[in-house]
């Protein structure tokens, strides 16, 4: 469970009580998973983009500009805190890619990114059991 909360931490939650796990045992490895996957993907993301660059063919430039464009646009355009509690909906890794290409020099915002993860996770916890 705890692997899969590296990745999905919201739906990570329905694998422990599948189990028959109690709330605060499915929560806490829910959350140290969450919180475990954002920091090495987040520790990491620097030779993750790295490899990625090196792999992306030299193809059309002016294509890659307008693409660099809009998300320099939308990090203007939207504050920090919206990336930070609407990127963990897609996945832990690529939050943690974008918080970091994003928003690398700043301080806090790893102690926000984790607290965000887990808040997913305590909301993965309750809903899932009223869904049942």
């Amino acid at each position: 469970m705890m692997l899969f909360a590296t990745v999905k931490t919201l739906f990570a939650p329905s694998l422990g009580f599948a189990e028959g796990m109690p709330f605060l045992t499915t929560f806490t490895a829910t959350a140290i998973g969450g919180v475990l996957g954002f920091m090495v993907f987040y520790f990491f993301s620097s030779q993750i983009m790295n490899y990625l660059n090196k792999k992306r063919k030299e193809g059309n430039r002016a294509k890659q500009l307008k693409k660099a464009r809009k998300i320099v646009m939308m990090k203007r355009k939207y504050p920090m805190w919206l990336f930070i509690f609407i990127l963990p909906f897609l996945s832990i890794p690529v939050m943690a890619v974008v918080v970091r290409k994003f928003y690398g020099r700043d301080k806090k915002i790893t102690m926000l990114s984790c607290l965000a993860t887990i808040l997913f996770a305590l909301l993965g916890c309750v809903t899932y059991p009223a869904l049942k």
